[in-house]
């Protein structure tokens, strides 16, 4: 096995533009080297964070070579990684992971909190290509709201959902997806979000003929399916290689999802 190949040799890239995206969350964006590599929404980088630790990093933006990340700071890596600003250094190793497929002529996209990171690469992608979008964003309340510009464009329809009710539809992104879904004739439903959030909107989702699209998040410390950390069970899927994207046929093969995830020592916790 290219030991060498499969993990990716680690690359020092500087950051070239910060932008805020909420009070507390932001955009690093920085040049991408490896511009002969494939990179398609879904995936996700480890970054190194000079000091402090490595974690995965979903690409939120790819414009060839510029290619950008979210920052939540709610770990020690993420919280040194947000102190980042023009002209810092980091590594990266990648991309990894599974793809969203594209092949969708209306789809519904909910993104729930920092979920939205993935699918801001994702929606762009699909409306560029010409599908229908429903975007539906959700969070806990309107300063936690991830909403980007996509430009206004045509075949763009953005909702807002918050579970406090201070901007738009007052509740969780599965009630607001519930009443979409009724309006709609979607082929595709493609999500990223809290774990609960997503195994409800799964168990909605077993009452219609679509196709469904999630990215899920587990501990994960390699990339690429050496280190074994984020195994799910029952089959011991690596979500680092077979993921993070599932289908309906993948998630139903999961017997944690929406129940459990590992942390760092592989103890159980409660999905949030």
């Amino acid at each position: 096995m290219d030991i060498e190949n499969l993990m990716g040799n680690l690359t020092s890239v500087k950051i070239t533009e910060k932008t805020m995206d909420t009070d507390t969350i932001c955009t690093l964006k920085f040049e991408f080297p490896h511009t002969s590599k494939s990179v398609c929404p879904g995936q996700f980088l480890m970054v190194w964070v000079p000091g402090v630790d490595e974690i995965p990093m979903s690409i939120s933006y790819w414009n060839s070579p510029i290619m950008g990340i979210n920052i939540h700071p709610i770990g020690t890596a993420t919280r040194s990684l947000a102190k980042f600003d023009v002209g810092d250094w980091i590594g990266i190793r990648g991309p990894f992971g599974s793809t969203f497929n594209l092949d969708s002529k209306e789809a519904l996209v909910v993104g729930g909190g920092i979920g939205m990171a993935p699918l801001r690469f994702l929606t762009k992608r699909l409306i560029e290509q010409g599908t229908h979008v429903v975007l539906l964003v959700a969070a806990r309340t309107k300063k936690d709201l991830l909403v980007y510009d996509f430009s206004s464009k045509e075949n763009l329809e953005i909702r807002i959902a918050t579970d406090d009710g201070s901007v738009g539809f007052k509740g969780f992104a599965t009630d607001a997806a519930r009443e979409l879904l009724l309006d709609y004739q979607f082929d595709m439903v493609y999500a990223c979000g809290p774990e609960l959030m997503m195994s409800g909107l799964f168990d909605i989702l077993k009452e219609y003929d679509v196709g469904l699209q999630f990215s899920l998040e587990r501990y994960m410390k390699c990339g690429c399916g050496i280190c074994g950390t984020c195994a799910m069970d029952p089959n011991g899927a690596l979500v680092c290689l077979e993921g993070p994207v599932f289908d309906r046929s993948g998630l139903s093969n999961l017997t944690e999802f929406g129940l459990y995830a590992r942390d760092s020592t592989g103890v159980k916790k409660k999905c949030r």
